[in-house]
């Protein structure tokens, strides 16, 4: 079963918003594709298709208006790599453009390059302190190296001059989980839910926060508010499994478990949580069930029923027929 010790900020998913393009940028996790010469030709022909083709062997001079317009173009398609190439053209005929760099050190985080990233961020807010993304963008730097401090001073810096941002309160509150300071990450969390009642990320992660306080009851709340939005999200229903587990609602937590995985899964979870409560009996045969699902590869249930079936023999416990869901 999946711990809830640590946040992952693997499922965390962040959208930067572009200040120029207003382009969506997805997370990391996402394949950068490489573009390749045919689909450039075709874009460029997308983009102007009454412009006259140069002749045989003439160099193409591309204006930086259309250049930008290209660069922008490929990143609304997630083509990373061919949006940087136009970017860094950009940059060299004229630094000073803030917000091409902008784009720069976003595509160069989503890219896992922290701290190529963080350096043009910084140039940025050198030159636009006011400009609240690059900020933001620097704190994401920073948690992504799981550098905690940095990442929460930098969060706060943001909210400190807009308040009213829900996308960096989220983020700040995804830091206090990670530093283990659940009330801290509810607290200023919270406070964006007026204004983001259908953000799926954000009731996750509340209810992420609400269980490591153990207040299952506002867990719930939060999460099957999230569920509603996306009743297959996994993480979703596997976070509602655990709070349904903590109110000692078993067969609904089973449900919510199996939605989350495989029967094999959910077996296993809801098994821990009868050994966790002391009722072994229904823990072991949880546990002995996950493996006739899943008999050559499932360890942990092994261990688990291993563990299950020493504290029945501590206590004296005879095994009985009734089945534990």
């Amino acid at each position: 079963m999946s711990s809830t010790g640590r946040w992952g900020l693997s499922l965390v998913f962040v959208i930067l918003s572009l200040s120029v393009s207003q382009c969506a940028l997805f997370k990391k996790q996402n394949t950068l594709q490489s573009l390749k010469p045919k689909e450039v030709a075709k874009l460029q022909e997308a983009y102007d298709p009454v412009t006259a083709k140069p002749s045989p062997g003439a160099k193409e001079e591309m204006s930086p208006e259309r250049r930008e317009a290209l660069g922008d173009l490929l990143l609304e398609r997630r083509e990373y790599d061919g949006s940087l190439v136009h970017y860094m053209e950009l940059l060299k005929e004229n630094p000073e453009r803030a917000d091409i760099r902008y784009k720069v050190g976003v595509i160069l985080l989503l890219n896992g390059q922290t701290q190529a990233a963080r350096q043009e961020l910084n140039a940025v807010l050198a030159a636009k302190p006011q400009m609240l993304d690059a900020r933001e963008a620097l704190g994401l730097t920073y948690l992504e190296e799981k550098q905690y401090p940095q990442a929460i001073r930098t969060f706060q810096e943001v909210l400190s001059q807009d308040g009213t941002r829900v996308k960096t309160r989220h983020l700040l509150g995804i830091a206090y989980l990670a530093q283990d300071n659940p009330r801290e990450a509810i607290r200023v969390m919270e406070r964006a839910t007026p204004q983001s009642s259908k953000n799926v990320a954000l009731l996750a992660t509340l209810g992420q926060a609400y269980l490591r306080v153990k207040d299952y009851n506002q867990a719930l709340v939060y999460l099957k508010k999230g569920q509603s939005l996306a009743p297959d999200d996994k993480k979703i229903n596997l976070n509602l499994g655990m709070a349904l587990a903590g109110l000692k609602r078993y067969p609904e937590a089973f449900d919510a478990f199996l939605k989350a995985g495989d029967e094999a899964q959910a077996y296993n979870n809801i098994g821990v949580h009868y050994y966790l409560d002391g009722r072994y009996e229904e823990a072991a045969k949880c546990f002995q069930k996950a493996l006739e699902l899943r008999p050559t590869f499932y360890e942990e249930a092994k261990t688990n029923l291993q563990r299950a079936m020493e504290k029945m023999q501590e206590s004296g416990k005879e095994p009985s027929g009734k089945e534990p869901i």
